[in-house]
C-alpha cells in the first residue's frame, strides 16, 4: 500500500494525529501527558511551529499545527522520537511505541480551521469510550485554555482561531460554539475509512492540486521566504514614512497606522515568522496585539475595497522587488 500523501507548505495548517502500535496505550499516568506536552512545548521553539490546537487521549493524540517554515516531518519526528525514549526508558520498553508515520490533513484554515478545532476539543465524549461526561471536565486537550480556566501554555496560539469566530465575547462565544456539535459535513470527512489528505473548499483543493502539479522542485509546495527587514523597509520607502513610524508602538495615536497594519500583514504572510517573532519586531508585548491588527485591518478590507486593493498590489510589487 503506497504512503500517504505529503503535502508540506510555509504557513501550511495540519491536523496530525498518530495512535499507539496495535491500538495499544500510549499515555498510562498523569505524568506521560505532561511529558508529552513538553515535548510539543520544545518542538515549538526548535522547529518554528505554532500549536493551535490539541487533544490527548489514552492511545493516540491529535494536534493542529501550522508550519511557517513547511517542517511539519521534521517537528513530528522529534515530537514523537522524543516522547518514545521518554516512554521505553520509564516502562522498560523497546521497539516502536505509534503505529508508524502520524497521519496530517492539511487543513483550509480559512473555512475549516475554527470546524477543525472544534472536532479536536469534542473528541474526549464523542470516542466510543468516552472519557468524560463533559469535554470541559477532561484534563488533555486545549479547550480549557480556550474558555480561560485553565493556565494558558505559552506555546499554544489561540487567536487566531478566536479571530476566525469574530466576536467580542471570545471565551463564551467558543464555549457555545463547541458545545453546538459538529457539522454533518465534518462527521462524515473524519468518519470516512481512508482519511482524505485536504480538508477545504473546492477552490482550495485544487489550488493545491495545481501546486502539486506545477511544481517540479524537489521541495514541493515551498516558496521563497523574505526578510522582516526587506519588508517593512519596502513599505517604509513606500508610503514615505520612517522605518520606526512601522516597527514601534505610537503611543496616543488614535487614527489608522495603515503602514505598520500593512507591513504586520505582509510579514505574516511572506516572513515564516511566527507571532511571537512578529511581536518581537514590532515591539508589542504579547504576539496577541499582531493577530489583532491584523484582524482590524481584515475589517477594514472587507469594508473598504480600495484597501483590499492596496494590500495585493503591495504584495506583488513587494515579492517581485524583492526576488529581483
Amino acid at each position: 500500500m503506497p504512503r500517504p500523501l505529503r503535502i508540506e507548505y510555509e504557513n501550511a495548517f495540519h491536523h496530525v494525529t498518530n495512535r499507539g502500535r496495535g491500538g495499544e496505550s500510549t499515555f498510562l499516568s498523569d505524568k506521560d501527558f505532561k511529558y508529552f506536552l513538553s515535548c510539543i512545548e520544545k518542538a515549538s521553539y526548535r522547529f518554528n511551529i505554532e500549536v493551535h490546537a490539541y487533544c490527548l487521549m489514552t492511545n493516540h493524540y491529535h494536534l493542529l499545527i501550522k508550519t511557517p517554515d513547511a517542517n511539519l516531518g521534521r517537528a513530528m519526528k522529534h515530537i514523537n522520537g522524543l516522547y518514545t525514549q521518554y516512554f521505553n526508558r520509564k516502562y522498560n520498553a523497546d521497539g516502536a511505541l505509534f503505529r508508524g508515520r502520524y497521519t496530517s490533513v492539511l487543513v483550509d484554515a480559512e473555512n475549516y480551521l475554527l470546524h477543525v478545532s472544534r472536532y479536536i476539543h469534542r473528541i474526549p465524549i464523542e470516542t466510543n469510550t468516552p472519557l468524560a461526561s463533559d469535554f470541559a471536565e477532561y484534563e488533555w486537550s486545549s479547550y480549557h485554555s480556550f474558555i480561560k480556566k485553565a493556565e494558558i501554555p505559552k506555546w499554544l496560539v489561540r487567536d487566531f482561531i478566536f479571530l476566525l469566530q469574530g466576536k467580542r465575547s471570545k471565551y463564551a462565544a467558543y464555549k457555545q460554539f463547541v458545545g453546538l456539535g459538529n457539522t454533518k459535513e465534518i462527521s462524515d470527512f473524519y468518519n470516512t475509512k481512508v482519511l482524505p489528505p485536504v480538508l477545504g473548499g473546492q477552490n482550495f483543493i485544487e489550488s493545491i492540486k495545481n501546486y502539486i502539479t506545477a511544481s517540479d522542485s524537489k521541495s514541493k509546495l515551498v516558496s521563497k521566504k523574505h526578510s522582516a527587514d526587506d519588508v517593512i523597509v519596502y513599505l517604509a520607502t513606500y508610503f514615505s514614512v520612517e522605518i520606526d513610524d512601522i516597527v514601534m508602538v505610537k503611543k496616543g495615536r488614535k487614527e489608522k497606522n495603515l503602514p505598520r497594519w500593512f507591513a504586520m500583514k505582509l510579514c505574516q504572510d511572506l516572513t515564516g515568522l511566527n507571532l511571537q517573532a512578529l511581536a518581537d519586531v514590532f515591539n508589542v508585548h504579547h504576539y496577541s496585539a499582531i493577530s489583532k491588527t491584523v484582524g482590524r485591518l481584515n475589517i477594514l478590507m472587507l469594508e473598504d475595497k480600495k484597501v483590499e486593493l492596496q494590500l495585493k498590489k503591495l504584495r506583488e510589487c513587494l515579492v517581485s522587488a524583492i526576488k529581483v
